[in-house]
């Protein structure tokens, strides 16, 4: 019997924000992962691609004294990548379009709505131009918690007080 494991919840962001720009944005962008080889990687699409990564995340401190319970500053970094850098098709009007369709939009288990943090140029290789877009949220970090141990509490017995 083959065991599922379940989805971290970095993993499940990405599926999110995958989710909600291709919803969005539909066959008229490419929405994919940033590719494992970025040097490889070959843009397919007529006009050009959104590719998701998770960046980095920050973490405030413990908000308990009993647990860890902190705040999850996360940053994901979308890079867009266009055969057009100017005009409706080109890449500086799709980088307004992908920041209005994700500022504001609160991801599953997140405590914040996405904001944008910063966009610059990347640069221009082999006719395709590209740039960067970082996106914040925040969601919250907990320790697991898992079965105490020591003897199990297996008979109650109450005695009345006199």
């Amino acid at each position: 019997m083959a065991v599922t494991k379940t989805q971290t919840q970095t993993e499940q962001l990405l599926d999110a924000f995958l989710d909600r720009l291709k919803d969005a944005f539909g066959p008229q962008l490419a929405v994919e992962l940033f590719p494992e080889d970025p040097s490889k990687y070959r843009l397919n699409h007529s006009r050009g691609a959104v590719l998701v990564a998770y960046g980095r995340s920050r973490f405030g401190s413990s908000e308990a004294t009993d647990a860890v319970f902190q705040a999850r500053d996360l940053v994901f970094r979308l890079t867009l990548v266009f055969r057009q850098l100017n005009g409706a098709n080109g890449a500086v009007a799709h980088l307004d379009h992908v920041r209005e369709c994700l500022t504001g939009w609160y991801p599953p288990h997140c405590d914040m709505p996405c904001r944008p943090v910063a966009e610059q140029f990347i640069g221009q290789v082999q006719g395709l131009w590209q740039y960067g877009l970082d996106i914040a949220t925040q969601a919250t970090q907990l320790q697991q918690m898992g079965p105490e141990s020591g003897p199990l509490l297996s008979q109650i017995l109450f005695e009345e007080a006199p």
